[in-house]
């Protein structure tokens, strides 16, 4: 049998792809992936796909409104960006993924826990995987010299000192690329997280103001870390008061810390899109947010005076 596996919009290695490939080619079928590339954001240009033919033909949607340009039938859907309840077969959560078909990917990728104990506005996690619990061991997931976790919330899980405790005992060189809950940090888990062999930047999130104070509390648990060795992921949403997102930055940048902005995508059809546009190409290019005010980027990235002058008319109202 010909199964087709389509991976809409991921900029990972799809799991679930990968697992139906492994169960798949148990089978005796002959799977082959098909990678779209479907942008997220919505004003960039989509081209329809319609897959060649095939007997069977899955396809994976992380973005909300991607899935319309998948054309074709008797197509299975799954993903966030489909619907919350679809889900693989259960026969194939006995098989490792199959990161065959990735074959220029040298990262392993998966999840210790699924879930979350919050519940962000925001958020389709507590709604789609509920609450924080446990899935997978460490072992399991581990295929290459490096991992990415996409745990939403492992600090939450009772003992997840203990699977910290194991990455340093095993050395792993790993990263939680979803983001750590920084109020649950405390001296003894930030203690295991300064001895992890870790991957890149430590991601927490700074998704409102209000929680500046707690935030910079809990730094104090961070005295190891180096400047810019932190970045935080930092919600963006039109109804929110501009001059706490401004404060939001400025602080991470006095702080020595990485933004990343995350838009809702309510912000395309703001009033002030272009200035979240200017906001997000500022913070999200680690080199240019290091070494430059905002006011000089705008002067390096555009040449039209008016949308200077307003982003940072913006900017500086709100400071």
């Amino acid at each position: 049998m010909k199964v087709l596996l389509i991976d809409a919009d991921s900029t990972i290695p799809n799991i679930a792809l990968m697992k139906l490939s492994a169960w798949h080619k148990s089978l005796g079928d002959d799977v082959e992936l098909v990678r779209v590339n479907l942008p997220y954001y919505p004003n960039k240009k989509k081209t329809p796909f319609i897959p060649k033919r095939a007997d069977k033909i899955y396809c994976s949607v992380i973005f909300e409104g991607n899935a319309d340009y998948i054309i074709g039938d008797n197509i299975i859907f799954g993903g966030t960006g489909f619907d919350l309840a679809t889900k693989i077969p259960s026969v194939t959560e006995e098989f490792e993924p199959d990161y065959s078909i990735y074959p220029d990917n040298d990262i392993s990728y998966g999840f210790i826990t699924r879930g979350c104990i919050r519940n962000c506005s925001f958020c389709k996690v507590p709604q789609k995987e509920g609450y924080i619990h446990k899935v997978a061991s460490v072992d399991s997931i581990v295929q290459h010299k490096k991992v990415k976790f996409l745990d939403n919330n492992i600090l939450s899980l009772p003992e997840h000192k203990e699977i910290l405790a194991e990455l340093v005992q095993k050395n792993i060189k790993c990263q939680f690329n979803q983001g750590l809950d920084i109020r649950l940090l405390d001296s003894e888990n930030s203690d295991l997280l300064s001895k992890i062999n870790y991957l890149g930047e430590y991601i927490f999130a700074f998704d409102n103001w209000k929680y500046k104070t707690l935030i910079e509390k809990k730094m104090s648990f961070l005295y190891w870390r180096k400047p810019y060795q932190l970045k935080f992921f930092v919600y963006i949403h039109p109804d929110m008061p501009l001059a706490e997102t401004v404060k939001r930055i400025m602080w991470l940048k006095e702080n020595y810390c990485l933004p990343y902005i995350m838009r809702d995508i309510s912000c395309w059809q703001s009033e002030n899109s272009d200035f979240f546009v200017d906001l997000a190409a500022y913070c999200n290019q680690v080199h240019l947010f290091k070494k430059m005010g905002f006011a000089v980027f705008l002067e390096k990235r555009h040449k039209n005076k008016k949308r200077i002058e307003k982003s940072k008319r913006l900017w500086n109202e709100n400071l």
